[in-house]
């Protein structure tokens, strides 16, 4: 049984191959430009419905699904109606959008402090504060302790192949982790660094359970952290279409070194090198789906055939004239009413009505019934049409 906390050492290695560095070295540049494609209100309704995104392919990837747009209702719903939709995927969601709202109101934080042990006990506990009894028993009959560690417990456990290290050495190699990671100062080695520390904190094993939720969770508020964007794009998403690659590069990593060549740890270097690697080729193939499903040529096709094709807006008896309306509207993130309704090119009593339609399926956003200025909608089931794939169940 492993004790040691320097058993992971050297936690990231002075020379990184220049594969990495490139792909670490471009992300920056690509999500700056995705977020510069999108006016703030636009990119704020968007945050919100990647949260949706985040959890849903988070959900799947424990094998669990919850309908996206059960879980747009339950963010949307007053707070006295929310504890009779709480499910984890839900409570996720929350947890999410709890943790990015603290990043924004009492940044800048250390980069260390994005490693800290209690952060991750924290996410643990939030994650799993509400679920049931029922929820939390895993597979020996024993209850789950949010926000316990494995150290509080004394409860090894052996996951596959893998032999977790000894309950004892949990939280001395969280700290160990930290120091090691928490101490990168380039902006390129720290991307690298959140990016490794998703598999050794799921190598690690901290929680008897449930630590794939925290792990992508982490990981998220860590890319958040770097200004990164992750709040337009979703990891979650990229590492559920791929599932099977991302548990194959996890297991892979676990292996021990292959000989003289492969590094000077316990653990292969290569395999290692190949796990973040995979990561960083998720990020950017998720970020360019994005700015191409933002592109505004592409997004005016989609929106369009949308409003000709889409069976809701048909049953509710949205105008196919609207498309312009919402076009403009996701384009330029606000706009006064008056020009809404002049996009439609409707006459004036049609384009209220159409404007109040489009406000009750949630196209249009208006923060009072005779506020000035609207804002764009993303309904999960219209966004389904407007960027394509975004939610899909896997087998």
């Amino acid at each position: 049984m492993i004790t040691s906390k320097s058993w992971l050492d050297p936690i990231l290695p002075e020379s990184l191959p220049p594969s990495i560095i490139a792909l670490a070295d471009a992300l920056p540049r690509k999500t700056q430009f995705l977020a510069g494609r999108l006016p703030p209100e636009t990119a704020a309704r968007l945050g919100r419905l990647l949260q949706i995104t985040n959890t849903y392919y988070s959900n799947l990837i424990e094998g669990q699904y919850t309908e996206p747009a059960d879980m747009q209702r339950a963010q949307a719903a007053p707070v006295k109606d929310r504890k009779q939709l709480k499910n984890l995927a839900v409570e996720q969601m929350a947890v999410q959008a709890l943790f990015e709202r603290a990043l924004r109101q009492r940044a800048p934080f250390a980069w260390g402090d994005m490693f800290a042990p209690e952060l991750v006990s924290t996410a643990h506990k939030r994650l799993f504060r509400e679920a049931s009894e029922t929820e939390r028993t895993l597979s020996d009959g024993s209850i789950m302790q949010p926000g316990i560690l494995r150290s509080g417990t004394g409860q090894n456990v052996v996951v596959g192949n893998h032999d977790a290290p000894d309950a004892s050495a949990v939280d001395g190699m969280l700290q160990h982790l930290q120091a090691g990671f928490g101490r990168q100062t380039d902006s390129r080695r720290q991307l690298i660094s959140a990016l490794a520390y998703h598999h050794h904190l799921a190598w690690v094993h901290p929680f008897a359970d449930g630590n794939g939720r925290v792990a992508r969770l982490v990981t998220h508020l860590q890319l958040v952290s770097l200004g990164l964007k992750p709040t337009l794009w979703s990891l979650s998403r990229g590492l559920a279409r791929q599932h099977q690659s991302y548990y194959s590069a996890l297991t892979m990593a676990d292996r021990r070194r292959e000989g003289d060549l492969d590094g000077r740890g316990q653990l292969s270097q290569r395999r290692y090198f190949e796990f973040i690697e995979f990561m960083l080729q998720v990020c950017h193939d998720q970020v360019d789906y994005m700015t191409a499903a933002v592109n505004p040529s592409q997004l005016r096709e989609r929106v369009i055939r949308a409003f000709r094709y889409n069976e809701k807006l048909q049953q509710q008896g949205i105008r196919p004239e609207s498309a312009p309306a919402i076009i403009a509207l996701i384009t330029q993130g606000s706009l006064p009413r008056n020009e809404i309704k002049a996009f439609t090119g409707l006459s004036s009593r049609l384009a209220i009505d159409e404007l109040s339609q489009l406000i009750k399926v949630g196209l249009v956003e208006s923060q009072t019934p005779k506020s000035r200025m609207v804002t764009p909608g993303l309904p999960a089931w219209f966004a389904q049409d407007i960027f394509p794939d975004l939610h899909r169940r896997f087998q």
